[in-house]
């Protein structure tokens, strides 16, 4: 254990409620966290303990990422992109996004109203489209709301 690193000699667990209390993480997340200041063994004794006591839990962390990122505007796409990236299990990720209460073509369609009225410039469209890729959505799902009535 580096003593500059942790200059108040903080338990494990100590820490790892700190970082819980702060928001949900991912095991690999809390893993990468606790990495710089404490032994392998520690960190696995201390998230087996969070693991047990439902203190930690990547699908909870899933569900409340996809609200989250979703409310922001963001596409399943990215969202599971940056779920992976956080090391959150492949399965969990696509249950999670299953059964998510998201509507993403709504939510599409509130961004492209915000844009209102789509460019009728082929490269102005293109760059829009381009961004909404970016952003996570399906081009199916971009093209269906291009041409939607609705807008």
């Amino acid at each position: 254990m580096s003593l500059s690193a942790n200059k108040n000699n903080i338990s494990p667990l100590a820490k790892t409620m700190k970082l819980l209390a702060r928001r949900d993480h991912s095991v690999y997340e809390l893993t990468l966290k606790l990495k710089p200041f404490y032994s392998g063994r520690e960190i696995d004794t201390v998230i087996a303990r969070c693991l047990q006591e439902n203190w930690l839990d990547d699908a909870r962390f899933a569900e409340n990422y996809i609200r989250s990122r979703s409310n922001s505007g963001y596409g399943p796409r990215r969202i599971a992109l940056e779920l992976q990236q956080k090391g959150v299990a492949g399965e969990i990720i696509r249950q999670a996004l299953q059964e998510a209460a998201v509507d993403w073509q709504a939510l599409l369609l509130r961004l492209l109203e915000r844009r209102m009225p789509l460019p009728e410039e082929p490269a102005e469209r293109i760059k829009l489209q381009n961004m909404l890729l970016r952003r996570g959505f399906s081009s199916d799902l971009i093209q269906r709301c291009f041409f939607s009535p609705e807008i």
